[in-house]
This record gives structure tokens, sequence and C-alpha cells, in this order.
């Protein structure tokens, strides 16, 4: 009996042997996206992810993004809504779907605000009562981040589904037709997602996973409205005191986006929206506005119709006047704001097989944009010396 059982031992593992490595021979036949090791495989194209890549590229390595949705941008998306007007072919609502505008508190960040301005890629909006200069991107916050993707290879439209550590080397696989086929091979992945999309994809044995399970990230409904109000007492970002609404900006009165909002050199000329005439602004105002947490986590399951009739209703109370609505479009970002995140002053989390997590929600000290390029950076910085030392 003992003899039989060891005999049968040894013919599973051989059996599995042979499993992996048919697996192996069936996967490298497969036509995949990135045909040589990568280097680096960033997962997902936000400010994270491609200040990361960057920085790995700039080093020389071999880096490619790959990113689900269809573009870069992740929070500082943008988007452009054709108008419902039949009479208006031409005309669209254009306006930031995710973060409003972007403030740095360290001295680096400010820098590589300072550079980004330079090169007209972002321009200053306006300073607030902490000093602090709110910049946006150029012509929209997605301009960006598609300016940090132009010089890597980035892979859109490409959902990443599972992970797995083959032979010592990171296998990307996604799925087709129900098929699951490799898209890539690297001796390190980084996963710059929302954390509960990070999880997913973890594999079981990475000690990694377990650190994620504490986090908690907020639903928020985010709604872009066009209206035909001269809005003159609204601040460029206002906070109102609402259980529905979490904050109101006006996006026709960012750099960029209206004649009548100009930026010259390192001068910040802000428009007093009380000047204007409506003449002034052509007949039309474009608004975001934010839901508030709490609200859009007991409203999840309506659609983005029925949210805009709730958020112009609170809107119409809290600016206390009938909106004129010309457009509108909600959308519900499922991961938006971190309510828990992981305390860390690195900024990142590291498994040495190879696995790095990367992302807002790994800041102890930042917030938001800044936060997000801090955990890039850092980790970027680190694993190039790391891997540049040699070991004793």
């Amino acid at each position: 009996m003992i003899q039989g059982g060891f005999l049968n031992v040894l013919m599973a593992i051989e059996s599995n042997e042979s499993r992996k490595m048919n697996q192996l021979a069936e996967i490298d036949n497969q036509d995949m996206k990135v045909d040589y090791l990568l280097d680096f495989a960033v997962i997902g194209a936000g400010i994270a992810g491609l200040t990361a890549a960057n920085r790995f590229n700039q080093q020389g390595g071999k880096v490619a993004v790959f990113e689900k949705a269809r573009g870069t941008g992740g929070r500082m998306s943008s988007k452009r809504v054709v108008s419902p007007s039949r009479d208006e072919h031409d005309h669209f609502m254009a306006f930031d779907l995710g973060s409003i505008s972007i403030t740095a508190k360290s001295e680096g960040f400010a820098a590589e605000l300072d550079e980004l301005h330079q090169l007209g890629i972002i321009a200053p909006w306006f300073k607030d009562t902490n000093n602090s200069i709110h910049y946006v991107g150029m012509p929209r916050n997605s301009g960006l981040t598609r300016y940090l993707s132009k010089d890597l290879e980035c892979h859109f439209s490409t959902r990443v589904t599972a992970i797995e550590n083959l032979e010592g080397v990171w296998h990307l696989f996604t799925l087709e037709n129900n098929t699951k086929k490799l898209l890539a091979k690297a001796k390190h992945v980084i996963l710059a997602t929302p954390p509960a999309q990070a999880y997913d994809l973890l594999p079981y044995e990475t000690p990694l996973k377990a650190k994620l399970d504490t986090v908690e990230v907020d639903p928020q409904w985010v709604m872009g409205l066009e209206v035909e109000n001269l809005l003159s007492d609204l601040e460029s970002i206002h906070y109102p005191q609402s259980d529905i609404i979490h904050s109101i900006s006006q996006e026709s009165f960012k750099p960029g986006r209206d004649r009548h909002n100009q930026v010259l050199g390192n001068e910040i000329l802000t428009i007093d929206a009380s000047t204007h005439s409506r003449a002034d602004v052509q007949g039309s105002i474009v608004l975001q506005v934010q839901a508030t947490a709490s609200w859009t986590n007991n409203h999840l399951e309506l659609s983005g119709d029925e949210v805009s009739v709730l958020l112009i209703k609170e809107l119409e109370c809290i600016l206390k006047q009938i909106l004129t609505v010309k457009n509108s479009y909600s959308h519900r970002w499922l991961y938006s704001r971190i309510s828990q995140g992981i305390l860390t002053q690195e900024g990142y989390l590291w498994d040495d097989k190879g696995l790095a997590l990367i992302g807002d929600y790994l800041s102890s000290e930042f917030i938001g944009i800044e936060s997000a390029w801090f955990s890039g950076k850092q980790l970027a910085d680190w694993l190039t010396l790391s891997l540049s030392t040699p070991h004793a």
C-alpha cells in the first residue's frame, strides 16, 4: 500500500509536470500582443501607472501598458457628449469626468506641475484661499495622461483577466471569445488599478492580496451639465452644504475651455464670472457636479438619466433658480474616493516575486492626483535603483 501510494504520488508529479510543459508549449505558440519578454508590464493607464511606466522607459527598460478602457485617464479622463438637439449636429458638451483640478503639496510635485505648465500640457486656473494653484489639463484633463503616454507602448481596450507566474516569468492573460489568451510575459508586473480590481487580479499566494482587505473605496456619481443660465455668484469650485451634491465646478471657465479665460506665461488671469453678461458666455455654461458618496451608495442602481434628474433638482435648490438645461450626462464611478487606504511611507507595496501595487490609496502624506504621482514615482525610482545595484 505504501509502495503503491508512493508510485501514485510520483505519477501524479510527472503528470502535473507534463501538463505544465504542454501548457507552456501551447502558450508560447499563441499570437501575443507583446512577443518579447517585458521588463515591466504596467496594468492601468492613469497617473500612477503612466508615471511609473515613463520612468522605467527613460531608464531603458522594456515597458508596456495595458488598459481596459479605450484611452488613458483613469480619474483624469474627460467626456464629450453630443447635443440632443437635432438643430445642433456639430455641438457637444465637454467636461472633465473625474478630478476637477490638480494641486501640489510637495516641492517635488510642484516642480513637476511647473514643468508641465511650461510645456503647455497643463495651465493654472486659480489660487485658492491657501494660496495653492489649481491646475487643469489642456485642452481637457485627459490631455495630461495622453501626453504621459506618448512615448510608451500602450495597449488600450485590453483587459487583463489573470496573471500567473510560470517558470519564474509572469504571464498576462485576457479572455477572447471565452478563450484564455496570452497577452505578454514580463519580469515584473505593476498593478496601477483601483484596489478592488487589483485584488481580483492578484494570485492567491501573494501576501499583497491580504493587505488589500482593509481598503475601502466609495463610488460616486458625476454629472456634466450644460445650462443657459448666468451663474454669476458661483465660485470656480463650490462645495455646498448638501447631503446630495459634494461639489460644483465651472468647467466653462477653466483655461482652454472658454475664450474669456486666458493664461499668459506664468501669470494666472482669473475672470470673475460676475463681470460677464449673458452674451459674454455665449448663452451656455458647462458645470461638473459630483454627488456625495453616501447619496451615490443609496442610488447605485439608477440609470444615468434618472441620476441627472435628481441632481438637477438638488442643484436648482442650491442655486435658488430654475435651470434651463441644454445637455446632461451622468457617469458612475464604482471606485472613486478613498475612504480608507493603506498608509505607507513608501507609497507602494512590493512582493519579491516581482509584483507591485501603486495608486492613490497607498500614501500617508498625499491625496488625489499627487498621491498617485508620488506612488508611481517612488516605486519606479526604488525598483530601478534596486535592479541596478549589484547584490553582495
